[in-house]
């Protein structure tokens, strides 16, 4: 589908990025009112001017229902002829002549303020157009938004993710054991602890793999409050900027020319090419054998191993998972089907006079109420077991194929074990340190089970 700004999940999603920068949590009333200007600032430098009561407004609907309150409401007079309201439009020229430097949006401000105008009818964009008709856009003082926000204080685990894509090793393709395919490493890490939330190898880059990695890693560690990402295209993707919006989750993109902003999911990637070279020694034969090396390592060589940068004012060296665990007091979890439900699919699709569409060569049957007309359908493309039809940002029913399966689409790989490989000492090594850390693990839960740690 194509990406109309006109399209309302896209206007949803705009409104989301632009109040996102207001959700973070414990915010103090005076960082709040930066952010606030800042944002109204970009947005008048960018020729799309709000006024600050638009912003409130769209702060309130988002509290109040979610990012499905952020879709556009279709209006009540939608397609009759409106009246231009010449004496208003009259009125910002002479506000606008009298001091060049104000705002769209100050202008309108003091309009409503006047009580020459009701609140929220005189769009924004309908006395620009008008300025730039008259040539009184001209007169403007050129505001630049502000460079940037306070340094963001990482002061606990899940305030930030960093996020990278290497390449890996090649492995033989599945499908043509004589050729090989490279591999790709996808990664999610803690900014505060430098824990890797979840990574893993795949054969694709494309969108679902980021999707899969993303889920386990919320599943297993819970969500972060912003993902840091580049450029790269299925990190900046519009279904991923959805599912982050859909979660509350801030979706920010480095800078360009800007690699050393990502230092620690930068380091990683150098950590990463021991494990490279000791795969190379083993010469995986397939992606699962890859990924129960590389988990091994993970865990073994990486997350429960002490990191000089990790060390306690006494000198005592920590390690990513110790400082996840000890300061982890205000994660976020959800639920399979939250997590699913963010990560829903969108098209626009028309049931036929059947009462059927169609969605990847199969039927569904969306009844008789919705024949002749355009519907938004999601689903999930990984377990597309049945289809959502919403309208106007709701959901108003679920529908289920006809006697038929989906096929999913671009799904992860999951491939079968071939024969053992050879080995590499240091995993096996690894493996041997993971089973007795488990099993310690595991000894300390019966332990507590059995009432000791009240003793000690």
């Amino acid at each position: 589908m194509k990406n109309d700004l006109s399209d309302p999940r896209d206007v949803a999603l705009r409104r989301f990025e632009m109040i996102a920068p207001l959700l973070e949590p414990d915010l103090e009333p005076a960082e709040k009112a930066l952010r606030r200007e800042a944002i109204l600032a970009s947005q008048e430098a960018k020729g799309e001017p709000i006024s600050a009561r638009t912003l409130r407004r769209y702060l309130q609907n988002y509290r109040e229902q979610g990012f499905d309150g952020l879709y556009p409401r279709t209006r009540s007079d939608q397609g009759k002829p409106r009246v231009l309201q010449e004496e208003l439009l009259q009125a910002a020229e002479v506000l606008k002549k009298e001091l060049p430097q104000r705002s769209v949006r100050q202008i309108i401000e003091i309009l409503e303020g006047e009580g020459k105008v009701n609140v929220g009818v005189l769009r924004p964009s309908t006395v620009s157009r008008h300025f730039k008709k008259m040539g009184l856009m001209d007169l403007k003082k050129h505001v630049k938004a502000k460079a940037g926000y306070r340094r963001f204080q990482k002061e606990r685990p899940n305030q930030m993710w960093q996020s990278d894509l290497k390449d890996g090793v090649y492995l033989p393709d599945p499908k043509n054991p004589d050729k090989f395919l490279k591999t790709h490493l996808l990664v999610f890490i803690d900014d505060h602890s430098r824990l890797v939330t979840h990574a893993e190898f795949y054969f694709s880059e494309k969108f679902p793999i980021l999707e899969d990695c993303f889920r386990k890693a919320v599943l297993k560690r819970g969500l972060p409050e912003k993902v840091y990402v580049d450029n790269g295209k299925i990190f900046v993707s519009r279904w991923f900027r959805l599912a982050c919006a859909r979660l509350n989750v801030k979706h920010q993109v480095t800078a360009p020319y800007s690699p050393t902003s990502k230092g620690k999911v930068e380091r990683f990637m150098r950590t990463v090419e021991q494990f490279i070279e000791e795969a190379r020694l083993v010469r995986f034969q397939t992606l699962r054998e890859l990924n129960t090396a590389f988990s091994i390592w993970l865990e073994e060589g990486y997350n429960h191993h002490s990191h000089s940068s990790l060390t306690t004012e006494d000198g005592t060296l920590q390690t990513p998972a110790q400082v996840f665990k000890a300061n982890a007091t205000k994660l976020r979890f959800v639920s399979m089907e939250e997590l699913r439900d963010a990560f829903m699919w969108e098209d626009d699709r028309v049931v036929r006079k059947d009462g059927c569409l169609s969605l990847h060569n199969i039927e569904f049957d969306a009844g008789p109420e919705f024949v002749g007309k355009k519907v938004e359908v999601r689903y999930d493309r990984t377990n597309p077991e049945f289809v959502e039809v919403w309208d106007n940002g709701k959901k108003v029913k679920t529908i289920y194929p006809k006697g038929a399966r989906l096929q999913i689409v671009d799904s992860p790989p999951v491939l079968e074990s071939a024969d053992p490989p050879k080995t590499s000492r240091l995993l096996d090594v690894l493996e041997k340190q993971d089973k007795k850390r488990k099993k310690q693990e595991l000894g300390a839960i019966s332990f507590r089970k059995l009432g000791g740690a009240s003793d000690v």
